[in-house]
């Protein structure tokens, strides 16, 4: 019982030991030796660091915990398993909730084992998961020779120990990034050969030196990143056992993340030094910060894109949707104009009819009743020449005569009303004159004024019928509606268009402008009949007048060579 109590205890030490040593090598594990007590099936955690609150001071049943009676039952091999760490904030001896990746391997015995180790850690593959395996293979062979050998089987112990510490320096060999140690002076004490890989010299050469002159050869102290991060990081240590920091390393020319442990030792070679070691991993993350900022411009540029292509669907919707706007102001005024059209063809067709009944009423007081007249003077002339009366007959016959004259005249008038002959005889100029002249002799009371400066061979005959009616209409809206005591007619040609302007001093109304304002005044029906006729024939209207300062009408053609009104299929009537 003495020889198997002192065995015990040399194993609890030594798996201590291991223990630490693995979770410096690997900060962010947990490592756990239990021992089992085959009388009553259940298992103890003796030995091990930064070992899990749920572990400590407690009996666990092997039927709670498949992994490590799995491991028992198969000593011969590694088990893998899954855990949920579910502890609070991390601490001394717990760390971070989360799944985490469970190795457990019995310790090999002769007869049936009886220690088990279990090793958790954050999921890993690769190398990493490799360097596991190595470790803890390696930390329960030592363990066995330890059992086994007991006081007689020391040399086998010690042999074990450097079998396990070669293949524990061949695992951290193998990483890829700088593993090491270094001691309370920031000494290097041990490092892996991924130095050598990195071409910062030889891993002998670093031993005893300074961190910092080891990965930045020839750097000056003062003004290097690296340098101040780790002092720190250093400082940071006091506080929390676990400290990472990350920089873009110029003089490597990597990007590096270090991770450093602190491993607390009572007996520390500084006095009051808080820690004896620390394990410090320096991580080359190059390709994957580049991946990130590659991935970081990628957005970047998608982003603007997308910026790019939002703002120009912006603005093909605001010109779609002024072309919408437009095309509906466009509808309405067709829409309005089309109204205005209906009504003035109404007009229209009510002035031809006026037209048609005063043409009528005309025909029917003035020649129909003298040519009825004429009828019975011819009877009447033909019973006296039947009586032998040939004076009275002759008599009769003269007054017939002279009624015929008459009613020619008569005729005459209402032809000239319908379409002067001195249009077809000279042209609008002298048509225009001769009918202001005829104007005046009918309102006498109103003084006209003609300013027409033009010939009739300078109006084109497409316009000679319009102007001339312009230029009555407008005379009979001022009889009609102005009051006026003068008006004055001009007519000149400028800049290559027909300039026709008649102005009077009458009352005036109360608009300016456009004409089509006029569309709901039925007493004004007169100036949009003149509008009508100027846009038939390719030219414009324009009215400016206000109360009591009189009218001015003013129509304009382009009579340059092209003329518009062919273009519009203008209207010569």
């Amino acid at each position: 019982m003495t020889a198997a109590f002192e065995s015990a205890v040399t194993l609890r030490t030594l798996a201590d030991v291991a223990a630490r040593a693995i979770t410096e090598l690997f900060p962010a594990s947990s490592v756990v030796v239990f021992e089992r007590d085959a009388h009553l099936n259940v298992v103890r955690a003796i030995a091990g660091a930064r070992i899990p609150t749920v572990w400590q001071m407690r009996a666990v049943q092997l039927t709670d915990v498949p992994l490590i009676a799995e491991a028992l039952r198969s000593q011969d091999r590694l088990v893998h398993g899954s855990a949920v760490h579910r502890d609070g904030p991390p601490d001394s001896t717990s760390f971070a909730p989360g799944r985490l990746h469970a190795i457990c391997a019995a310790v090999p015995d002769a007869t049936e084992p009886l220690y088990a180790l279990m090793f958790l850690a954050p999921p890993a593959d690769g190398a990493e998961a490799q360097a596991r395996e190595a470790v803890l293979e390696t930390a329960r062979q030592l363990l066995a020779a330890t059992s086994a050998a007991g006081g007689a089987g020391r040399s086998r112990t010690l042999a074990a120990i450097h079998r396990a510490k070669r293949e524990w320096e061949q695992t951290a060999d193998a990483l890829p990034d700088v593993v090491g140690l270094i001691d309370a002076r920031r000494r290097v004490v041990r490092i892996s050969r991924a130095l050598e890989r990195w071409s910062l010299g030889d891993v002998r050469d670093a031993i005893g030196r300074d961190l910092h002159s080891v990965l930045h050869p020839g750097c000056g102290r003062g003004s290097c990143a690296f340098n101040s991060a780790f002092d720190a990081a250093v400082i940071a240590l006091a506080d929390r056992p676990l400290v990472t920091f990350e920089l873009a390393d110029p003089v490597l020319e990597r990007d590096l993340v270090v991770v450093l442990n602190a491993a607390p030792e009572p007996d520390g070679e500084v006095p009051n030094a808080p820690w004896r070691r620390i394990a410090f991993v320096v991580l080359n993350v190059t390709s994957l910060r580049r991946t990130e900022r590659e991935l970081t411009a990628l957005t970047r540029t998608l982003e603007e894109r997308i910026a790019d292509r939002t703002g120009a669907l912006s603005r093909a919707n605001d010109a779609m949707r002024a072309e919408v706007n437009r095309r509906h102001a466009a509808e309405n005024s067709l829409r309005a104009s089309k109204r205005e059209l209906e009504l003035l063809a109404d007009q229209l067709r009510n002035a031809e009819e006026v037209e048609r009944k005063r043409i009528a009423q005309d025909l029917h007081d003035s020649v129909g009743q003298g040519l009825s007249a004429m009828k019975y003077s011819l009877e009447r002339a033909q019973v006296l020449v039947r009586r032998h009366e040939p004076r009275a007959a002759a008599e009769v016959v003269e007054a017939v005569v002279q009624r015929a004259q008459c009613l020619i005249d008569e005729v005459r008038s209402i032809s000239m009303n319908l379409r002067p002959a001195v249009l077809d005889d000279l042209g609008a100029a002298s048509a225009v004159r001769s009918f202001c002249r005829e104007w005046h002799d009918v309102y006498n009371e109103i003084s006209i004024e003609t300013d027409i400066a033009i010939s009739d061979a300078e109006i084109p005959g497409l316009l000679v019928t319009n102007v001339y009616r312009a230029v009555q209409e407008s005379l009979n809206n001022v009889a009609r509606h102005a009051a006026a005591q003068h008006v004055r007619v001009a007519m000149r040609i400028s800049d290559g268009s027909l300039i026709v302007t008649v102005e009077d001093d009458g009352t005036g109304f109360a608009i300016s402008g456009d004409v089509r304002r006029l569309i709901d005044r039925p007493d004004l029906s007169g100036l949009r009949g003149l509008r009508d006729r100027a846009e038939r024939s390719g030219g414009t209207c324009q009215v400016v007048s206000a109360p009591g300062r009189g009218t001015t009408v003013q129509l304009e053609w382009p009579i340059a060579p092209g003329y518009a009104a062919r273009a519009v299929g203008a209207s010569v009537n």
